[in-house]
């Protein structure tokens, strides 16, 4: 990891000599993919305006009386080129989103947004996320993780993870009509997670189980910055430098 970050600072300071210029990606269509237990929608969600290079998402949705979706999100992403090469990228996700469940029974759901990042060339990243939520009530109910080996919330770049948060187990229950927070949680703050991608999207999915006639309301970050992979010549001169390890001769 601390190799990871060292070679993310010699490609920056590199990116820094070079004359870029930022490719600005931020109307780009978001992806949202809904799977309520066996049943499973996609919608592409088109920026509603853009503002500053920021593309702004708002809008609801709903499948055949089984939930309602609303939906307000900022995203933006950015290529940096130069000759044509790629030689950063900066993305990010930000909003609120919440679900209802119509159905007289509890539900699992697997929910991800995605958002393109354009990115073609190998890149590291550095990301940062945070997520809090809330859970609505007519009576009792509760919102709770899917089950082992899942996370309430997860970050990827390119179909690779970046962070799981709240993780399996969880729950948030109520016994009367009301609204309970879940709290929070983040990463990457104040010193962004190094990653060994950046991939061409950048997403967050949401993973539990919501009772009947409830309502799973969330707020959720993620941005991630990409630094082209060191070519071999810029790992020769870490290595003289003694940032690479090297391995001892026996």
């Amino acid at each position: 990891m601390l190799n990871i970050a060292r070679s993310m600072r010699l490609a920056a300071t590199v990116a820094v000599c070079a004359v870029s210029a930022p490719a600005f990606a931020a109307a780009l269509p978001m992806s949202l993919t809904i799977n309520a237990d066996s049943a499973s929608t996609l919608h592409d969600l088109t920026a509603n305006s853009v503002s500053g290079g920021v593309g702004i998402y708002n809008g609801n949705l709903s499948d055949a009386g089984d939930w309602n979706v609303f939906y307000n999100f900022n995203a933006s992403s950015t290529v940096n080129s130069t000759g044509g090469v790629q030689t950063g990228a900066s993305a990010f996700q930000n909003g609120s989103f919440s679900i209802t469940n119509l159905t007289a029974g509890e539900v699992t759901y697997l929910i991800t947004l995605t958002l393109p990042t354009e990115v073609t060339a190998p890149m590291l990243g550095s990301f940062t996320g945070s997520v809090s939520g809330t859970l609505i009530t007519s009576g009792p109910g509760l919102l709770a993780t899917a089950g082992p080996g899942t996370s309430l919330w997860t970050a990827q770049t390119g179909g690779t993870t970046v962070a799981p948060l709240f993780e399996n187990p969880f729950l948030a229950q109520r016994s009367t009509q009301g609204a309970t927070s879940i709290g929070s949680r983040s990463f990457g703050n104040p010193d962004p997670l190094a990653t060994s991608t950046f991939g061409n999207t950048i997403g967050i999915t949401f993973n539990f189980r919501l009772s009947a006639g409830a309502t799973a309301s969330f707020t959720t970050n993620l941005s991630g910055v990409g630094t082209p992979v060191p070519a071999p010549a810029a790992l020769a001169v870490l290595a003289c430098a003694g940032l690479v390890p090297s391995r001892r001769r026996r």
